[in-house]
């Protein structure tokens, strides 16, 4: 997205600049060069299948504490700390 910006009659050269980088920013631009900066990688096969256990795994900890009557912040809390020793059974 192009920015525009000219400047106007006495106007001084810092408010100028003020005022186009203000508009810059608040485009956009600067997020979507960042973004595209560096390449991200695809998720393999089996980065996908962990993340997906990781969180059927929170999922189902989180309903068994719920039941037992936790909230659902510290049930949340216990999960992530707690992750290498959850079981999932399903």
């Amino acid at each position: 997205m192009r920015v525009k910006a000219i400047r106007q009659k006495k106007e001084s050269l810092q408010q100028f600049l003020r005022r186009f980088l203000t508009r810059f920013q608040k485009s956009g631009t600067i997020i979507e060069v960042r973004k595209n900066m560096f390449r991200t990688r695809k998720m393999n096969e089996r980065r996908k299948w962990e993340y997906r256990m990781y969180r059927l795994k929170i999922k189902s900890f989180i309903e068994k504490k719920i039941k037992e009557g936790w909230p659902i912040e510290k049930a949340l809390d216990m999960a992530k700390r707690y992750i290498q020793y959850i079981k999932y059974e399903g």
